[in-house]
């Protein structure tokens, strides 16, 4: 998404991309030497390179504590050097983790540190409860993924994206896979995904559970991942908590029915027509949702046009950019570019 708004609105701006994603291990959202000094780098990066900006964009997860802080040390920073701050907030966790009055708290004191805040769900606009928030749900490239009329596999294919993490439900997928192959259901899982913020254990238990013939493929560039869902017949992301998947939309602008968990903003995006809803950590009902669409090639294929169709109609990434156009240009005191 970061790689996307730089090119979409480097016609419009003079952007920079200052990544301060650490490549080596790491783990994120812990209270740790490592991290903090990171952070103190980091700070020191944005105070550099802040004032020749009029505006800081920042994209985070924002929760636990230990990432909010840092969120807020660093649009603080921003904001010391003249510059105005966007933050725009993913995390799906969000709205669990704001169950205590001190961590309500912590937040409103970390946004007085954002001149803009953008959500990509109404669960976490909700929990936020910040007057001025701006809900702007994800888009999709529906020129760069986008169905695959040449695909042609021996087998059906279910493809997962996503990091490899328990919490988002790979496991539970791995277990269901297992399942439809002891019931005689043919198929094919492909996983593709890279190391958690939890860290490389968090992973080793996600590869440990991956006993049976799946394909683990590791993670892949952003622009790669188009490949992987036109060689798919159905996505699967069977999360424990999400807010807006962007994998989840672009599978849909793929052709592809979806099958995932009843979470965060999901169900606004998936139902019935475009593929399967399950409860979270319930392999045996994932199994049976998957059962369905892999056995039956014609509702895959109605499904498919479907799910197509709402990709184009509902979440292009033409809305979602002027969406954000408007943030941004306001939290700089200019108008919209396109206006």
């Amino acid at each position: 998404m970061l790689s996307t708004l730089e090119r979409e609105l480097s016609d419009r701006y003079a952007v920079e991309l200052l990544n301060l994603t650490l490549e080596a291990e790491y783990r994120a959202g812990v209270l740790s030497s490592s991290n903090i000094s990171r952070t103190l780098a980091d700070v020191g990066r944005v105070v550099r390179t802040a004032g020749r900006f009029d505006v800081v964009y920042l994209h985070s997860s924002f929760v636990p504590a230990v990432t909010l802080i840092r969120a807020a040390l660093l649009l603080g920073a921003a904001r010391l050097r003249g510059s105005a701050t966007v933050l725009h907030i993913h995390g799906g966790n969000l709205p669990e983790w704001t169950n205590r009055a001190w961590k309500r708290l912590l937040i409103r004191a970390a946004l007085l540190t954002a001149t803009e805040v953008i959500s990509v769900s109404d669960g976490i606009t909700d929990a936020l409860n910040v007057p001025g928030t701006h809900t702007i749900y994800n888009g999709v490239d529906t020129h760069t993924f986008k169905p695959d009329p040449g695909r042609n596999e021996d087998e059906p294919v279910i493809v997962f994206a996503g990091i490899l993490t328990r919490r988002k439900g790979v496991v539970d997928l791995i277990e269901a896979s297992h399942l439809l192959l002891s019931r005689g259901v043919r198929h094919r899982l492909v996983i593709v995904g890279g190391r958690p913020d939890e860290g490389i254990e968090e992973e080793d238990l996600v590869r440990q559970a991956a006993t049976g013939p799946e394909v683990l493929v590791g993670a892949v560039p952003h622009d790669e991942m188009a490949t992987y869902l036109n060689h798919a017949d159905v996505f699967c992301l069977p999360s424990w908590f999400e807010a807006m998947p962007l994998s989840i939309l672009e599978a849909l602008a793929s052709g592809l029915p979806v099958v995932a968990t009843r979470v965060g903003q999901i169900p606004l995006v998936v139902d019935d027509s475009v593929g399967r809803l399950v409860a979270p950590q319930d392999p045996t009902a994932l199994a049976d949702a998957l059962e369905g669409l892999l056995t039956d090639d014609e509702l895959r294929k109605h499904l498919s046009q479907n799910a197509r169709q709402r990709a184009l109609d509902e979440h292009s990434l033409e809305r979602t950019i002027a969406e954000i156009d408007a943030v941004v240009a306001g939290a700089a005191g200019h108008p919209p570019t396109n206006s």
